[in-house]
């Protein structure tokens, strides 16, 4: 009888072990998904981004360049967490145009190349005179500029030295905030109070092709100087102006703390 409560009692030991080590598995898993589930749940989102975007070559500085109309955002978008990303592929069309690189301007016409720019918000990428009278080239703001709702005039002067409240200026890429009505441009003018670098204002058929002459950055009036960059060479990147209607261009925006291109389109380029 004694064998046999023995025997018994050796039976039972094996089930609650068993089922003791279940318990601790549950618990286990319980955890380990309760972390798993918390880093996701802690995980930056990327908010959402429609725009309606334009790329021109009017064949002149006037109606040539970059806009964007912001549609809609699921959530105001700091210029400051963003970065633009252009890239396209055209075919040469005149590469003794001082507005190309040096190397550019070994590619033969007719040939195909390749171009764009990388943006980044607060890095000056507008190259252009700081005056005048000195012929400084420097550094002076950062393409695509910003105007409409909730946009900061907090530039400090323009490149004729006046102050930031003479007149309504648009804000830098990096100043503003992206929400609806906001409206960002790139044009290829701007490096002398407001005057057009790709050619002089009273005379378009020097800065552009019309019929008569190929679009190119002209040295008219001393207003363009090799290695300068107008607010569109900032966006498009050197040779933008070698792209004709039919050619796209490839626009990136880039949501920086996930990584993630909220905005990712071809834009036909326009005449």
């Amino acid at each position: 009888m004694y064998g046999e409560c023995m025997k018994n009692e050796d039976a039972v030991s094996p089930v609650v072990g068993v089922m003791l080590m279940l318990v601790v598995t549950i618990i286990i898993a319980a955890v380990v998904s309760g972390f798993a589930g918390g880093l996701i749940s802690g995980q930056e989102k990327s908010p959402t981004l429609s725009m309606d975007v334009t790329i021109a070559n009017t064949g002149s500085y006037i109606g040539s360049g970059f806009t964007a109309s912001v549609l809609g955002v699921s959530e105001p978008i700091s210029t400051t967490d963003l970065k633009i990303v252009t890239s396209w592929s055209t075919t040469m069309k005149d590469n003794t145009d001082p507005g190309l690189t040096e190397q550019q301007k070994t590619i033969s016409n007719g040939n195909t190349f390749t171009g764009g720019n990388t943006s980044l918000p607060n890095s000056a990428n507008v190259i252009c005179y700081q005056g005048m009278k000195t012929k400084t080239v420097t550094n002076w703001s950062t393409a695509p500029f910003g105007i409409g709702a909730g946009v900061d005039q907090t530039n400090p002067t323009d490149p004729m030295g006046k102050s930031a409240d003479a007149y309504q200026k648009p804000g830098w890429f990096g100043q503003f905030t992206l929400q609806e009505g906001v409206n960002l441009f790139a044009y290829p003018y701007g490096s002398d109070s407001g005057q057009a670098i790709a050619g002089a204002l009273s005379e378009p058929a020097d800065s552009g092709y019309n019929g008569e002459t190929l679009y190119a950055y002209k040295y008219a009036s001393g207003l363009y100087e090799e290695g300068q960059a107008d607010p569109t060479q900032a966006l498009l990147g050197y040779g933008w102006e070698q792209l004709r209607a039919g050619d796209t261009v490839n626009v990136k925006v880039i949501y920086t703390p996930t990584g993630a291109a909220i905005y990712n389109s071809n834009i036909a380029v326009e005449d």
